[in-house]
């Protein structure tokens, strides 16, 4: 069985002030096969670590209340995408190893299955997402 092929687009990275030693990956991954695939997790050199992360909502005392959670992956349905965006799902690049200004470039390592196939993409990094 072929690898699905899986394609990337409007990726960019959060720019941080100084001191900080996470950010986020944000973009879109589109899948045009015939079967769910999933971003198991991620490497860069930037960062001792990748991993994929959901935003939950849940209610306390009455309130709705946001936060982030870490999943095991991420799944992009058949023929379908999944978008990775501020305030929503996405990459969480923690320990960075250094600042990340704007205009720097940042490549990212997707683990994606089934196939055990590793996707390489570049991203600028911006403070905000940039025009399409």
């Amino acid at each position: 069985m072929a690898d699905p092929a899986v394609t990337i687009e409007g990726g960019w990275v959060r720019a941080v002030p100084p001191g900080y030693v996470n950010t986020a990956a944000y973009l879109t991954i589109k899948n045009p096969g015939a079967s769910a695939v999933r971003v198991t997790g991620a490497t860069a050199t930037v960062a001792e670590s990748v991993g994929p992360m959901i935003t939950t909502e849940k209610k306390v005392n009455g309130q709705t209340v946001m936060g982030m959670e870490f999943v095991k992956e991420l799944t992009i349905p058949a023929k379908g995408q999944l978008v990775l965006e501020p305030g929503g799902d996405h990459l969480m690049l923690m320990g960075l190893k250094k600042r990340l200004n704007e205009g720097d470039k940042v490549t990212l390592i997707l683990n994606i299955e089934p196939g055990a196939s590793r996707l390489e993409i570049t991203l600028p990094v911006s403070r905000q997402q940039p025009a399409r």
